[in-house]
């Protein structure tokens, strides 16, 4: 079984990537932490209190799915080590083959896409997010020597490419 980890900036097509390999993979669960805020009330206004939920619900769907045996594709732009390297040691306690990819492209092609989305009024991301949450991934991507850094700024089918090879 794989427990495989997929970052990077907002924008370069972590979720597109994830969906298409889940599609790979079956049995698989696919974690895309960002669309379980749907399921908590009032997560604007409880940030600190959502992301500590977040966290306990991701860890427990990782070590379940593990626990039975089954494929975890993990989906989230992650720039905090912790997290990453607690959903990593979950990994370890079930002997999984750990991927942790980092989807990586240049801040003029994340922000160009970001732009080509929009920005919509109720949306958590702004522009100034998105251009921050690049910085934040860049600061990171070096200390992760264990990642496998995927260039994400060629045609989606190449990347998809290199993405299936890096978890075979």
């Amino acid at each position: 079984m794989k427990l495989i980890i997929i970052n990077g900036p907002c924008g370069v097509g972590k979720s597109t990537l994830a969906a298409r390999l889940h599609n790979e993979m079956p049995l698989s669960f696919l974690l895309d932490i960002d669309a379980q805020s749907k399921f908590i009330s009032h997560y604007r206004e409880y940030r600190e209190e959502r992301w500590e939920m977040y966290l306990a619900i991701s860890s427990a769907i990782i070590d379940t799915c593990l626990k039975l045996g089954r494929d975890v594709i993990v989906e989230k732009m992650i720039y905090d080590p912790v997290v990453i390297d607690n959903f990593i040691n979950i990994g370890k306690i079930y002997n999984a083959d750990i991927r942790e990819i980092i989807i990586w492209a240049s801040k003029d092609v994340v922000m160009n896409r970001a732009e080509e989305r929009g920005y919509r009024d109720e949306s958590l991301l702004t522009r100034e997010k998105c251009e921050d949450f690049w910085e934040k991934i860049n600061s990171i991507k070096g200390s992760r020597t264990d990642a496998i850094l995927i260039d994400a700024d060629r045609d989606e089918d190449q990347v998809f490419k290199d993405l299936i090879n890096s978890v075979k």
